[in-house]
């Protein structure tokens, strides 16, 4: 009994991570679009971009949207781990299962 909980304490930080990670991706997403959209407007004004390819160009070519492009990239990084640390957790107690399993049929064949 006390494997199955540890099981599941296992899955529950695992999905914890998922959680923050998520939070994370979505808030690095809001703040890239958020930043590109302020550069190509800066764009139009400023250097006088008037086509939507032109104000895209501006906006990859500026520092800040570089920056926030990579965060956006440390985010999906991070969700991805999170996953990972899920499946293992998963795999983790499917293991477990299976070794229980075999036990119990050893001891069946065995009477044991």
């Amino acid at each position: 009994m006390e494997d199955q909980e540890n099981f599941a304490h296992n899955v529950r930080v695992a999905g914890q991570g998922i959680e923050t990670a998520e939070y994370e991706l979505a808030v690095a997403d809001a703040e890239e679009k958020k930043i590109i959209a302020q550069v190509m407007i800066q764009a139009e004004l400023a250097a006088g971009c008037k086509t939507n390819a032109a104000q895209l160009r501006a906006a990859d070519e500026n520092p800040q949207v570089f920056e926030v492009r990579l965060a956006r990239g440390k985010a999906k990084g991070k969700l991805a781990a999170a996953k990972s640390n899920m499946v293992a957790a998963e795999m983790e107690f499917k293991l477990w299962q299976s070794n229980m399993a075999t036990t119990r049929f050893d001891k069946r064949i065995y009477n044991s």
